[in-house]
């Protein structure tokens, strides 16, 4: 009898102690398809929200076009079809070309961990945040994705070297860049760089990383990649739903500011690892990465100047994060 008693009293227990609280669970969109080095790296970090912050969230993370372009994730993130996207602030550059000098500061930085410094160390997080805000949206944290390799079929060693050099290069700043070295930039979609490359269409073109561009099979057509590169590398922006953010507790804010920081690192290491294992494998396939002297880089950057100034003197937003770059690098001693 005594021992029905227990069982009886173990089961009304069990029956009224609360279940385990599921986590909070956020969907998330990043820029990049899945199969992506970067992609792949983005979902690893993600996966480990749940345990981080010991059960409370979970994001699941959509692959590129799962939702929304794109070129719609600031304003998909904002009116709260998804609540964050991982992606560059180039990509809504549509809304305003200050987003594209912002997610990408073409020949700006001396390397990846300069991005880093000027977000976290300077005054990076609290002009973009700013910006930011206004739409609706929250920045959480920032990472890279490496600086990008330049292919191409022939060794290009200088600015003078791109005179008549018909490319590919997305629409915006680097177009612009390229063709004030006289270069002849053409707008075409990545899905066609490999073709136009094995056809002739194009002789060079801003692509991607090394790593990913050995991936594609691009530097087997192109043997000339310009290696470190010299001209892009984008700035990734994890962004919140300002409704959805504003609704944590403080507590949990810091949280996600602080663990944004892992895939900051996770990303810079992952990137410079995965390219220097890249150009082993391109060298021993007859490939030739070309590397810049660094009085031709200073010459890039001059002529990148004059676009950043073209772009700040005409967006409001443009203009702010212009002022926090300036002040930045003329702190480093780079300008």
């Amino acid at each position: 009898m005594r021992k029905l008693f227990a069982i009886g009293a173990l089961t009304v227990f069990a029956a009224m102690a609360p279940a385990e609280a599921k986590p909070i669970t956020f969907t998330f969109e990043s820029s990049n398809f899945s199969g992506e080095q970067v992609f792949e790296v983005q979902k690893k970090w993600c996966e480990g929200v749940t345990a981080a912050s010991n059960g409370r969230f979970a994001i699941e993370l959509l692959p590129l076009d799962a939702a929304v372009q794109a070129s719609g994730l600031l304003r998909a993130t904002g009116n709260g079809i998804i609540q964050g996207a991982i992606a560059t602030t180039a990509h809504y550059a549509g809304e305003d070309p200050g987003f594209g000098l912002i997610g990408d500061t073409i020949s700006a930085w001396s390397s990846d961990e300069d991005i880093l410094k000027f977000y976290y160390e300077a005054d990076g997080m609290k002009v973009v945040d700013g910006v930011l805000k206004d739409w609706g949206v929250k920045l959480v944290g920032v990472s890279v994705t490496g600086s990008e390799s330049f292919v191409s079929k022939k060794p290009l060693r200088t600015i003078d070297d791109f005179k008549g050099v018909k490319l590919r290069a997305p629409s915006g700043p680097v177009t612009k860049l390229f063709a004030s070295f006289g270069a002849t930039p053409v707008n075409l979609p990545g899905s066609e760089v490999y073709t136009s490359l094995d056809k002739g269409v194009i002789d060079a073109a801003d692509f991607s990383n090394f790593a990913n561009n050995q991936k594609q099979g691009v530097n087997d057509i192109a043997k000339f990649p310009i290696y470190p590169g010299f001209h892009s590398s984008p700035t990734v922006h994890m962004i919140m739903n300002l409704k959805t953010w504003q609704q944590l507790s403080p507590e949990d804010q810091k949280f996600f500011v602080s663990y944004a920081k892992e895939l900051s690192l996770e990303s810079l290491l992952s990137a410079h690892y995965q390219d220097r294992l890249a150009v082993r494998e391109a060298v021993k396939k007859g490939v030739t990465p070309v590397s810049w002297k660094e009085d031709d880089l200073l010459k890039v950057r001059q002529h990148a100047q004059v676009i950043w100034k073209e772009i700040a003197d005409n967006s409001e937003i443009g203009k702010v994060y212009y002022d926090a770059l300036i002040k930045y690098l003329q702190s480093q001693g780079q300008m």
